[in-house]
């Protein structure tokens, strides 16, 4: 067994598990999409499923949602385990998005946004219980 083909199967071991979490992007209203890093995030589970192994790379078989995804990803063996593996992270979170927003299903990832939105701010409003409104300086009106 070739060296290249041991790296292989070490990533895939050790490395690169069956099942990835990726953040989807939130659209706006102008088309655009965002990576939230303060508000509330959605993420989607892909399942990985090697296909075939080739002497520099994986055929995999990636499925989240509905759907079933194809893929050839290349491994360097001059990279590191934890570069492939980001490579990897960022490999899916771009065919997660390309994926949906392809489906049209802008839409779709707007309401996950809100409703993970409404089920943070809701907790939030638990813990903290009161609310205190400042109206001068001088007073304060406790609102529940």
């Amino acid at each position: 067994m070739d060296i290249r083909e041991k790296y292989i199967d070490f990533m895939l071991e050790n490395v690169i598990s069956s099942n990835i979490r990726v953040q989807l992007p939130h659209p706006h209203e102008d088309g655009k999409l965002f990576w939230t890093k303060l508000d509330p995030t959605v993420y989607m589970n892909v399942e990985l499923e090697v296909i075939e192994k080739y002497t520099r790379s994986v055929k995999f078989n990636f499925k989240f949602d509905k759907y079933e995804v194809e893929k050839i990803i290349y491994i360097p063996i001059e990279s590191s385990p934890i570069h492939i593996k980001e490579k990897l992270e960022n490999t899916l979170t771009n065919l997660v998005s390309k994926t949906l927003i392809d489906d049209g299903r802008q839409d779709d990832l707007k309401k996950m946004y809100d409703e993970k939105r409404k089920t943070m701010f809701s907790g939030l409003s638990k813990m903290v219980g009161k609310v205190v409104e400042i109206e001068d300086k001088d007073s304060n009106k406790i609102v529940e």
